[in-house]
């Protein structure tokens, strides 16, 4: 079983997926305008986790989820990816749905929380080291499989992996296979997504699925 480490916002138990050298110190100060945001919400919501949020999940996960950030009242909230908001509801509906809840790492581009839901191209720069060991981490799994959360997380994955864009494209339920990896694509689960109609319930959920059965094929 992996080591498990207390969640200082809900006292909660959190697995470590990897080392923490894989992470973002807590005082990171690598993206200016994060460091400067995070000192306001610490006054605003001085509850909040507000600090770079790590992966969840089993390291023996076959499947790693990829999204793009934290949002603001999810994950930065919580300290644990894609839960506390509307997109992370959805996500673990449908993981639940297809029994796959417990069976996935779960993590982000991107490990802190953007301003305006939307990280600069420097901001996903600076995180892509973090993502690269992820990534490299993941791949010494058998079936390791990606489920890739929107365009700008496709783009972060591909350019972490040392990939041309231009070979490997993002659109919804497309499958790629880049550096011994199986990646699957899905717009993300976001709010805005789903109350626009880009993407429904059973869009996402016949895309985890897919990722899911290559995983655990």
């Amino acid at each position: 079983m992996p080591k498990l480490r207390l969640n200082a916002y809900n006292k909660g138990v959190m697995p470590d997926s990897f080392p923490a050298h894989r992470y973002p110190s807590e005082n990171c100060r690598r993206c200016r305008r994060l460091v400067n945001q995070f000192k306001r919400l610490s006054v605003k919501h001085p509850d909040y986790w507000n600090k770079p949020v790590p992966a969840h999940g089993p390291s023996e996960a076959s499947l790693l989820i990829v999204g793009l950030a934290p949002g603001l009242h999810g994950a930065n909230k919580t300290g644990i990816p894609f839960v506390g908001d509307a997109s992370g509801n959805l996500l673990h509906d449908v993981l639940a749905s297809l029994k796959l809840t417990g069976r996935v790492k779960i993590t982000n581009a991107v490990k802190c929380l953007p301003v305006k839901n939307l990280p600069s191209a420097q901001e996903v720069n600076n995180c892509s080291r973090y993502l690269k060991d992820e990534l490299e981490a993941h791949r010494l799994i058998p079936d390791a499989t990606l489920l890739v959360l929107g365009g700008v997380a496709h783009k972060a994955v591909v350019k972490a992996l040392g990939a041309r864009q231009a070979d490997f494209p993002f659109g919804h339920g497309a499958v790629h296979h880049v550096e011994g990896l199986q990646i699957v694509d899905s717009y993300h689960c976001s709010r805005y997504n789903t109350q626009t109609g880009r993407l429904t319930r059973q869009m996402f959920l016949d895309t985890v699925q897919l990722a899911g059965n290559m995983a655990y094929s």
